[in-house]
């Protein structure tokens, strides 16, 4: 009966991370953490594993912390609020994204066996994404009509997830290790598509390759997946009950290419309408990370976390060889977005055997240079700030029900508008955002207390 129970659970939760919606990152492209555990701490968690999801998502090594078998699953509804606004000559025009509330899914199950020196486990977690969703605009200039010269409707979407097996090991009582298998996969859409060199004719000059030229670049809005592939390792050393230390390690993960069907989509042009493709590969980053518990009460956990992400040695988001963000045919070359660094800390009194309070803060550095900011309209994920607060409640010593709300706030970066040719003065294009999410998550022991 047990088992047939546990089962039931894994299976509601892989439907759960097959769900179509995808991620809206806060840390560059990531979620500052997983699950409203981890995510209340402010994403703290490589050295304080607290929750099977922040584990999973952060140092497999701390699944040596969970005795017996665990199950846990979460869900966060996250929206974020978007504005472009640019100026091309003719005054500041302003456009809102299309928001809603996006589902973001996660579960995780391990188990301790070898005489609780071994524990293994699997995790299946939505971990980052990011989207826009803006109309066609007369008054904004980016989205004016693509005859007219703009972008006219914008529209992204991009998710992300992993699935990763995952083993720890007790080498010491004072030293874990482990190790995870992360198998990827990712979803994107983009429209217009700017990897795909643009369909250009000379404009009512005539003359190539001058200011009045329309070039118009295709849809990319059949959604395509893809698969990556990479691993993750960590450890924690405890030398005693009051500190724990720990360190991280997740590879790139190199993903197969998105190839999207799409048209050429210059009405001036012969071969308007016509069949292309386009490819596009988009890896995620190495990241490094560092970690720090202390617990200088036994009702009290303070933890912290410092992350490093190198986005400018992976496919899509570097721009090669510090060339211009235009390739020679009119293409745009990658994102550019630099390497950041998050920070991370968060507090878990307990209040009760029956309650527990959470609380963190989140700082990360954006990862867009404002000279970019018309490149990544498409990826506005410039957010720094996050506020998180939580509560968790255990009917039994073998249930936890946790929730948790952060609150990211507003940031916006500035440039201007480019174009192949280089930077176009006198214009403007301004990025806003800012996030609000709920998150709710269930924890279930065979053995030991939550």
């Amino acid at each position: 009966m047990r088992m047939k129970a546990v089962s039931s659970i894994l299976l509601i939760g892989g439907l759960l991370v097959l769900a179509p919606d995808s991620a809206r990152a806060t840390d560059g492209h990531f979620l500052h953490g997983v699950g409203a555990v981890n995510s209340a701490m402010g994403g703290a968690g490589i050295a304080a594993p607290m929750s099977l999801l922040g584990t999973f998502y952060l140092n497999p090594a701390g699944l040596m912390a969970f005795d017996g078998t665990r199950v846990e699953f979460g869900f966060e509804m996250f929206k974020a609020d978007r504005t472009v606004s640019s100026d091309a000559g003719m005054g500041m025009g302003s456009t809102r994204s299309k928001s809603e509330f996006v589902p973001i899914p996660a579960m995780g199950w391990s188990t301790k066996f070898a005489d609780n020196k071994v524990a293994v486990g699997v995790g299946a977690l939505a971990i980052g994404g990011f989207g826009v969703d803006y109309a066609a605009s007369t008054s904004n200039a980016i989205l004016a009509p693509r005859q007219m010269g703009g972008f006219g409707q914008v529209y992204s979407n991009y998710g992300l997830m992993k699935i990763s097996p995952a083993i720890a090991f007790e080498v010491t009582e004072q030293l874990w290790l482990g190790f995870a298998a992360n198998i990827d996969w990712a979803s994107l859409t983009v429209d217009p598509m700017p990897v795909g060199a643009p369909a250009a004719d000379p404009g009512p000059d005539g003359v190539p390759m001058t200011m009045d030229d329309r070039a118009i670049y295709s849809g990319a809005t059949a959604a395509d997946g893809a698969f990556g592939f990479g691993f993750q390792a960590g450890a924690i050393f405890r030398p005693n009950d009051l500190v724990a230390i720990g360190a991280s390690f997740n590879s790139a993960q190199y993903f197969s290419d998105f190839e999207f069907n799409t048209t050429y989509d210059n009405p001036n042009l012969a071969n308007f309408g016509t069949p292309r493709t386009i490819v596009f590969n988009l890896d995620v980053p190495m990241m490094v990370g560092a970690g720090l518990s202390l617990k200088p009460m036994p009702q009290l956990l303070l933890a912290s976390d410092f992350r490093y992400m190198f986005y400018e040695q992976t496919d899509g988001f570097k721009i090669p060889d510090a060339q211009s963000a235009f390739n020679m045919d009119g293409s745009v070359a990658g994102f550019g977005w630099e390497n950041i660094y998050s920070v991370h800390v968060g507090g878990d009194f307990r209040a009760s055997d029956l309650v527990s309070v959470r609380a963190g803060y989140n700082f990360s550095q954006n990862p867009i240079p404002d000279s970019l900011a018309m490149i990544n309209l498409p990826a506005p994920g410039i957010v720094q700030h996050h506020a998180t607060f939580g509560l968790g409640i255990r009917p039994t010593r073998r249930i936890e029900i946790s929730a948790a709300y952060y609150h990211a706030f507003e940031n916006e970066g500035a440039g201007m508008f480019l174009s192949p040719l280089g930077a176009m003065p006198g214009t403007t294009v301004e990025n806003k955002m800012f996030e609000n999410s709920l998150l709710i998550q269930f924890s279930f022991a065979t053995r030991g207390s939550m």
